[in-house]
């Protein structure tokens, strides 16, 4: 026990304190000398001279006088030492946190590099929970979106494998909302619909959406200008035809004009009024793309393509998605149970448009992810897992840093041990300061974050300004970066907070601050800290590289068009007043025109975009045994013009191509492709074969076979498709291909230039490369790739600046030993040998622990990959490689400096 402790207590037995006040008493006269050495140490007074300074300043004398300030004059009974715990423990953190942010100010170079290391830790955890926040968190944003379930058609004996989400017919919707009891209003949704909107003499394509007038009531939406539908609005086909739109669409196609109310517009050659401008933020209850404008449903015959223009009064027509909203007490089950019922009733009712058909409903929340709802959850997942190995990253940097910074605080420590201060006010001390730059660096990785996401964002599509979701940055967001900023500042500074306190006082104050340089092999956790960097960095490299390979041997798949010289035109005569008539007329033109033009091989026309279309369910096949509803053909269809196979490349395996006699009043006819053909005529031939398409009364006849190609997304599972002649199945929405002989960029103005001559009014707007159109259907992956290259290099950063930092450290503390080896005919090869050779020690290690996590982390992603191995050579070669020069970088510099250290100076100052 320290002598002023001794007689302190011999002055409070004279003074007949109570004994369970004298420790209460010695304990705060402790904190006062504590205090005061801090403040000297802070003030860079050297811990020695700090401790006899303390003691000097609050000498015995003194310490008595302090006692009427803690001591009752009067010693009465003794304050219960629990009545004043709170306050103590209070003022207590306060001195801590003071007395962090001193020493953190006193040392600003370790001070900001301990931060800036965090913050990209925690920049990196704060952008990805912000991606899924936006996507999968909250991607709706809507009142009490847990009560919204939304409603599609189902095969009622399909298995959960085999179900297909469908829309509900407009009828059934309505018998839905009559008839259910478990939901407080249900309200219908169309899928989004491309629409030529005209604003005086200026065209522009824009997103639609068809929905009930009780859609915006039934979320829970408020408008921000203007109201949303009234019943009336809603009640009688075409005969209101207004519009609400979005917010971001008021802004960006509006310009945010003051008198949008009572605007009036053209959409498809129909006139509409805007009468109401939706609360900012919301862009429908798709996760990712949305609508710019929402129309009441009785305006579906003027919107709706030709095969859905009679959704309000067929009941075989699925153009809706309904969206419930349960009354309070009710459950999922419940409402699907109670819809299932009435669509079994229905069923009896209209057996030829619902055979075998009921409901399915789901969360709102996840039927806004759609189809991509599965990828995007393990893709999110694979990205957290990614970016919390960054952030275990840099805990292990400024874990090491402060270790460091530990060895020359040991003196420091052991005087406050030598004061009083017990164990656990040094961990809780060491921890404030811990905490405090977990803290500084969550607040700047706040900011990083949401930074870098705005950056990524920006790289979306440029055809959808308007209506891509808006990344959210709400309390959730922040609320996390406050909840990992703490337990970040926990983690890494719990194992040398802990290590510290057991700092030995006699030893270290016998010890020669200046003389404790210590070897690599001496600092067995910050060595293990460091081999673990290096190993947590090479397999994110390598799994960065992996999941590279695999986008480049992406691009090489042959999707079974040629896509190097195709320009794709997005055009929708019917959509501003051609008749069926004329629209034929134009498609014809068109061709024979483009046809006729140098550097144009081809051209024709097709009702589906590559990689966007959807199977259609209900083949039926003639002679073969009639399949359950729950078992019927899906098949993708796609309407094409004369010469289409030519302009895509696609090869003619059997059969013929349609013809100019394939009209209206000829037979009906189809051609198929090879898997199809394959899949349901097995060792026969197709050709002659006849199948009836869902909606149609009468059957085609199977007249080709052409090889399959890919139609929803790029190295898809071969699907079965089905291709009509437009004379034979008439749409106004076609897309027009050209196939080029150069680059078809090239040809873009000259194309426009002829398409302006046959159709000045036409609008031509959207205009694609097939390279675009792969670069597109790739975005999604490219967009997480980079992710993970980023996060990779990232780590990569984090792994060779803490090797720099401990190197650095160890030949600044061993300069005494360094300056002794010169001294005696080492010279500067040796020594520069010698320190690169005990940072690359450790490198080796970390590196042979990551090949054995990268192999074992590849066969967890290897059905996430296309076209490469989860053993890819290239991938682990090339990784090792990066990090192992990097790292001989990192250890060269710390090495070239004490290869340089002049033995006198070294000598004399040790």
């Amino acid at each position: 026990m320290p002598d002023w402790k001794k007689e302190l207590r011999k002055r409070l037995r004279g003074l007949k304190i109570a004994p369970e006040r004298e420790a209460e008493i010695i304990d705060e006269m402790t904190g006062h000398l504590e205090d005061r050495y801090q403040e000297l140490i802070a003030d860079g007074v050297e811990p020695g001279d700090a401790y006899k300074s303390a003691i000097e300043e609050l000498s015995y004398t003194d310490l008595v006088e302090e006692l009427p300030k803690v001591v009752p004059v009067n010693h009465g009974p003794a304050i219960p030492i629990g009545a004043a715990s709170s306050a103590s423990l209070f003022e207590d953190l306060w001195r801590d946190v003071r007395y962090a942010g001193r020493m953190l100010r006193k040392s600003p170079g370790f001070t900001v590099v301990a931060v800036l290391t965090l913050a990209l830790g925690i920049g990196a955890n704060t952008a990805v929970f912000t991606i899924l926040n936006t996507f999968l968190f909250n991607p709706v944003p809507v009142v009490d979106a847990a009560s919204l379930a939304a409603i599609n058609t189902t095969q009622s004996k399909a298995s959960k494998e085999q179900t297909v989400l469908r829309p509900v017919s407009f009828l059934n919707l309505r018998n839905y909302q009559n008839q259910s009891h478990v939901f407080s209003s249900l309200a219908g949704y169309s899928e989004l619909l491309s629409l030529t909107m005209q604003d005086g003499s200026e065209s522009q394509r824009v997103f639609g959406q068809l929905v009930t007038e009780n859609y915006f009531d039934t979320l829970g939406l408020k408008p921000a200008l203007g109201r949303f539908f009234t019943p009336d609005e809603d009640a009688t086909p075409g005969a209101r035809p207004v519009a609400v739109i979005g917010y971001s669409a008021w802004r960006i196609r509006f310009g945010g004009a003051a008198d949008i109310l009572g605007k009036s517009i053209e959409l498809n050659n129909h006139p509409f009024v805007i009468v109401g401008v939706v609360q900012k933020g919301f862009k429908g209850i798709t996760a990712i793309f949305g609508p710019d404008m929402w129309i009441p449903s009785m305006m579906a015959a003027e919107l709706l393509p030709p095969p859905q223009q009679k959704a309000l009064e067929d009941r075989a027509v699925l153009a809706f998605t309904g969206v419930g909203r349960l009354k309070p007490g009710g459950s999922l089950p419940q409402a699907q149970a109670d819809l299932r019922a009435i669509a079994a009733a229905l069923e009896n009712e209209y057996p030829s448009a619902n055979e075998g058909q009921t409901v399915t409903l789901q969360p709102l929340a996840e039927a806004a992810l759609g189809t991509q709802g599965p990828g995007l959850k393990i893709g999110s997942m694979m990205l957290m897992a990614v970016v919390g190995l960054v952030l275990l990253l840099a805990c292990s940097n400024v874990a090491n840093l402060l270790l460091a910074r530990a060895s020359a605080r040991r003196q420091e420590i052991a005087v406050r041990m030598a004061l009083g201060a017990g164990r656990r006010r040094l961990v809780r001390q060491l921890l404030t300061e811990s905490v405090m730059l977990g803290f500084l660096g969550g607040i700047c990785g706040f900011f990083a974050g949401f930074a870098g996401c705005q950056v990524l964002w920006s790289f979306k599509p440029a055809e959808y300004p308007a209506n891509f979701a808006d990344l959210r940055l709400n309390w959730n967001v922040f609320v996390f970066s406050l909840i990992i900023s703490i337990v970040t500042g926990l983690i890494f500074g719990i194992l040398p907070a802990l290590r510290t306190s057991r700092t030995p006082v006699a030893e270290t104050l016998k010890e020669d601050a200046r003389t404790a340089g210590r070897s690599l092999r001496r600092i067995g956790l910050a060595n293990a800290l460091l081999a673990g960097q290096v190993a947590v960095s090479l397999t994110l490299l390598v799994v960065s590289a992996l999941f590279l390979r695999s986008v480049e041997y992406q691009y090489t798949i042959d999707p079974g068009f040629q896509t190097k010289h195709l320009a794709a035109f997005m055009l929708y005569p019917g959509q501003q007043g051609y008749d069926r008539q004329r629209i034929e007329q134009y498609f014809k033109e068109v061709r024979e025109r483009l046809d006729r033009l140098p550097g144009v091989s081809s051209a024709s026309w097709a009702s589906n975009l590559p990689f966007w279309a959807q199977a259609q369910s209900g083949v039926t096949i003639e002679g073969q045994e009639q399949r359950k509803k729950s078992e019927a053909i899906s098949t993708v269809v796609n309407t094409i013009e004369l010469g289409f196979f030519e302009t895509m490349n696609i090869p003619l395996l059997e059969g013929r191509t349609f013809t100019e006699d394939d009209r209206a009043e000829a037979e009906p006819v189809v051609i198929v492709n090879d898997n199809m053909a394959a899949r349901y005529w097995p060792n026969q031939n197709a050709i002659g074969q006849r199948i009836q398409l869902p909606n149609e009364k009468s059957f085609r006849r199977i007249v080709g076979i052409v090889k399959t190609t890919d139609y929803g997304s790029l190295g898809e599972p071969p699907q079965a498709c089905v291709y009509l002649p437009f004379r034979q199945k008439y749409t106004d929405s076609m897309v027009l291909y050209v196939k080029t002989q150069g680059e078809p960029e090239q040809m873009f103005s000259t194309l426009q230039s002829e398409l302006r001559n046959i159709d000045a009014a036409l609008l031509i707007e959207d205009v694609r490369t097939g390279n675009k159109l792969i670069a597109q259907a790739l975005w999604g992956t490219k967009i997480g790739v980079s992710l993970l290259g980023v996060f990779g290099l990232l780590a990569l950063g984090l792994a060779s600046v803490g090797l720099y930092g401990l190197l650095a450290y160890n030949v600044n503390q061993r300069r005494r030993e360094i300056g002794v080896r010169m001294a005696m005919g080492a010279g500067q090869a040796r020594v520069l040998q010698l320190i690169i050779r005990e940072g690359m020690t450790l490198v080796i290690g970390g590196v042979c622990i990551g090949l054995v996590m990268s192999l074992a982390l590849g066969r967890m992603i290897s059905r996430f990959l296309y076209g490469v191995s989860s053993y890819d050579a290239v991938s682990l070669v090339g990784a090792t490689a990066v990090l192992l020069v990097v790292s001989a970088v990192a250890c060269y510099l710390p090495a070239r400096n004490a290869s340089r250290v002049d033995p006198i100076i070294a000598l004399r100052q040790s």
